[in-house]
């Protein structure tokens, strides 16, 4: 009888541990398209580090989507040095060097691949690299200029996770799905698409965060949100540069746009 006592208290233990990890505020950040090398784009990120550092509440760890410019990030983060954690995803500007610095500089997550996951606290984000290493500006999820076969299979490993451990699951890529599906360029190819609502019909991720676009869009495919962001740097149709700040907890979170606090001129 006392042994059966002791497999019950720790399964008490374990789910209080769990509810009360689930009940706690976690907060991120989502940037992308900062384009370093051109116009305004280091500016524009030494404004940003400033006004993440000042957010309420302040964030976990910011997830960059792509077209970063490897060379000038480098330089510039090493100069900074933010107190936030940083993640980031290869976009179609990544060639294989630029790929190289980035995954020496974050070598936590660039292990093998060109994609990868973590987890933070109950909230896990799976980072899909669909864009290769050649400049297209069509998204894959297998490729030759992808470093790491199979990707889709991975993904789909990934996915299948404890929901109650996990309640919140994110997913991060540069290139995004079309909103109908189209072949299109800018996007994912067609037969990635089709994939990948099969892949959210029976996994149900939270939500998908993309850039490449230049301008701040959002629709859903199969209930699942696709949250385009603008770029840091220059955007179309007027888009102002900002980045998404998203706070998650029990069994919802919010995703708020904010703009980038650019100062006037004098």
């Amino acid at each position: 009888m006392s042994q059966i006592k002791q497999i019950l208290f720790t399964l008490i233990i374990i789910v209080s541990f769990i509810t009360s990890a689930q009940a706690e505020e976690v907060s991120f950040v989502v940037v992308s398209d900062l384009h370093l090398a051109e116009k305004e784009g280091v500016k524009n990120f030494t404004v940003f580090i400033k006004q993440i550092d000042e957010l309420n509440p302040k964030p976990d760890f910011v997830v960059v989507t792509g077209d970063i410019h490897a060379k000038e990030f480098e330089k510039v983060f090493n100069e900074l040095k933010p107190t936030i954690p940083f993640h980031v995803v290869f976009g179609n500007h990544e060639k294989r060097g630029d790929r190289k610095i980035l995954a020496k500089m974050f070598p936590q997550d660039f292990v093998d691949n060109d994609f990868y996951s973590f987890v933070y606290k109950h909230i896990k984000c799976i980072v899909i690299c669909d864009a290769i290493d050649m400049g297209d500006h069509v998204g894959h999820f297998e490729s030759e200029g992808i470093k790491g076969q199979e990707q889709q299979v991975w993904f789909e490993k990934e996915l299948n996770v404890d929901r109650k451990r996990y309640p919140f699951v994110f997913l991060f890529s540069h290139i995004p799905p079309n909103p109908a599906g189209k072949a299109e360029t800018m996007y994912l190819s067609t037969n990635d698409q089709k994939a990948l609502r099969e892949i959210f019909l029976k996994y149900k991720p939270n939500a998908m965060f993309c850039g490449h676009l230049h301008k701040k869009q959002s629709f859903e495919i199969e209930n699942v949100p696709i949250f385009i962001l603008p770029s840091l740097n220059w955007n179309f149709e007027d888009n102002p540069a900002g980045f998404y700040h998203i706070k998650a907890q029990g069994n919802g979170y919010d995703v708020d746009f904010i703009s980038l606090n650019i100062p006037a001129e004098k």
